[in-house]
């Protein structure tokens, strides 16, 4: 490694032979200082956005004799993330990281927003136990932690003590600075394969429900031999309220996949160049109303970057015809894929099943 990065190693004196170019599996992604490296590239983007963190973080170090670094994500082809939702699924784990206050760096080119106050006032006051707090908070934020406790627990008491729990068991936990429970509930999935799960704690003062399972984990994790605490929080009224959450954010759900995220310029280009066929009469009537109606509708990111191939394609042959033909292609795609959403089975009170519960208090 001194070959690559001396500085990072502690070489007093630079190698007969450097490196210029490192290619390496995820193995470098930890415990190495690169901070003689200037740019990195991630061929490959893992599901966990922390991974790509501490990727980056081996070059962005203190004492990088370099002013500005570089990182390069290669995204993967449209097709395949269509597929994948690859994007989409880190995209949604890093906003979570940021609401959490974890972020402080970009990952894939979104806006960080600014740490907690009481969080900088530490670093500020060289609380240098601050750095291994966050350390620690950011670990949670993948699912690594809980596949972990997950393996420790079935390789300490095996699956069938598991399995032969009844469900609706409870119990508590002392928590500093905490009133509130903890509710996990199963929903079988709508197409049969498998259950949904839900896990929310409740605080049981301002009712605020917290759906973050990572936070949750931190909350609830503890030793075998820890002592319980049964609180008297209403469990009746707690867990009413949490279903009442889980239900409305169901519907919440279903009506954001219904309804299309955004208007973008490019269908209001693929307009006005449809109207100007109809003063050229070079394409049918009808059919371009149909397609005027259809692009004043918001929609995906998926359907505009087709509308943007097509207008490339009509750009290149000045075909209005063709045109018109891929719109409607589209808009018949775009009416399958809604009636499909709107098809969607709503979650029932009834289909919740209560596996456990705990209370979590101070005391």
């Amino acid at each position: 490694m001194s070959q690559f990065a001396p500085i990072g190693s502690g070489d007093s004196e630079p190698p007969e032979h450097e490196i210029d170019i490192l290619v390496s599996t995820d193995v470098l992604s930890e415990g190495q200082n690169l901070q003689d490296c200037g740019s990195i590239i991630n061929y490959d983007l893992t599901w966990n956005p922390i991974r790509l963190v501490q990727r980056n973080g081996r070059i962005d170090r203190l004492g990088s004799p370099h002013s500005e670094i570089t990182i390069h994500n290669m995204f993967p082809e449209e097709e395949l993330e269509a597929l994948l939702h690859l994007i989409e699924r880190l995209s949604t784990r890093i906003s979570t990281i940021d609401d959490l206050g974890l972020l402080d760096a970009s990952v894939l080119g979104e806006i960080v927003h600014p740490r907690t106050f009481n969080t900088i006032r530490r670093i500020r006051d060289e609380d240098g136990t601050v750095l291994d707090e966050e350390e620690a908070r950011a670990e949670l934020a993948g699912p690594e932690m809980l596949l972990k406790h997950l393996k420790d627990l079935l390789s300490r008491d095996g699956s069938d003590s598991i399995n032969e729990l009844p469900n609706g068991i409870h119990s508590g936990l002392r928590r500093e600075k905490c009133n509130g429970m903890f509710f996990y509930f199963q929903a079988p999935r709508s197409d049969g394969q498998g259950h949904r799960h839900f896990w929310r704690y409740i605080d049981a003062g301002t009712h605020e429900i917290k759906d973050n399972r990572y936070e949750i984990a931190q909350l609830i994790s503890c030793l075998s031999d820890e002592p319980r605490y049964i609180g008297d929080q209403d469990v009746f009224q707690m867990q009413e309220k949490v279903i009442e959450g889980i239900l409305a954010d169901e519907q919440q759900a279903i009506a954001r996949s219904v309804a299309p995220t955004a208007v973008d310029p490019i269908q209001q280009t693929v307009s006005e160049t449809i109207k100007d066929s109809i003063r050229r009469r070079s394409a049918d009537r009808e059919e371009a109303k149909t397609c005027i109606t259809f692009l004043g509708q918001a929609m995906g990111r998926a359907l505009h970057t087709k509308l943007k191939t097509a207008y490339d394609e009509w750009s290149a042959e000045k075909n209005d015809g063709d045109l018109v033909a891929e719109v409607l292609s589209l808009a018949e795609q775009f009416g399958k894929e809604r009636a499909k959403a709107s098809s969607i089975k709503q979650l029932s009170r009834e289909e919740l099943e209560l596996i456990c519960f705990e209370y979590v208090s101070g005391g």
